[in-house]
């Protein structure tokens, strides 16, 4: 058990594990691009993904998913550690910036995690009048297509849904401005004039957001201190 907590608390042991992390990637950024079953990896969510591809395109997914797992337990007992050594004084902050660093990190591997089980990404190709239903059953009706176009240029596209569900209304989005509705996001992603008016929308929904946002601030928030203080130190 010794044994074991010290290989957890380890930095070398992190050091390993960040350069099996590197190989890791440089053997996927060899075969993905061989390999046909990576086309749809970004239509669903990971753990979905890996259950249809085959284990020669993605073993080198689970080795990083193993590897995440393993420095992910050991930015916990390094940062519980860590903690435990700490005494109150004028220095406490700077002593905790470092795992307020790490608590972030862990945020954002929960944020993977979540998303690589529930997110989804859908294409829908909507002409007017057509209908989608969300998971919440909220039903999306694509009303019309506004568009303005300077010598025979698209220079703006909007797409007017009405949403019938518990509450009837009117939403309306364009490039770079999405919606977002019962938790699920709409883009619009592009239109067509011929043969008939026609709008491609992604419905996309990333449950890991609020998990990734939290994370990033933590993990700024503890990068800014840490410097900050050490800067202020060494003055």
């Amino acid at each position: 058990m010794k044994k074991l907590l010290s290989l957890l608390t380890s930095i070398r042991t992190a050091n390993i594990l960040l350069g099996l992390f590197i190989l890791l990637l440089i053997a996927g950024a060899i075969l993905m691009p061989e390999r046909p079953s990576f086309q749809r990896i970004n239509q669903m969510p990971l753990f979905s993904w890996l259950k249809e591809a085959p284990l020669s395109d993605t073993w080198w997914l689970y080795g990083e998913i193993a590897v995440l797992f393993v420095l992910a337990l050991n930015t916990v007992f390094c940062s519980i550690q860590s903690l435990i050594k700490k005494t109150q004084g004028k220095s406490l902050l700077l002593k905790i910036s470092p795992q307020i660093i790490h608590l972030g990190f862990c945020f954002i591997m929960v944020a993977h995690l979540v998303s690589s089980a529930y997110s989804f990404h859908l294409f829908w190709v909507f002409q007017e009048t057509s209908r989608a239903k969300l998971p919440d059953g909220t039903v999306l009706e694509l009303e019309r297509i506004n568009y303005s176009a300077e010598r025979g240029y698209l220079t703006s596209m909007q797409a007017i849904f009405k949403l019938k569900g518990k509450d009837e209304k009117r939403l309306t989005i364009a490039p770079n401005r999405p919606a977002l509705v019962s938790g699920v996001g709409v883009y619009l992603k592009q239109i067509a004039l011929n043969p008939v008016p026609r709008a491609l929308i992604e419905i996309s929904y990333e449950p890991g957001a609020l998990w990734a946002l939290t994370g990033g601030v933590l993990f700024c928030l503890g990068t800014v201190l840490l410097i900050g203080l050490r800067l202020k130190q060494s003055n």
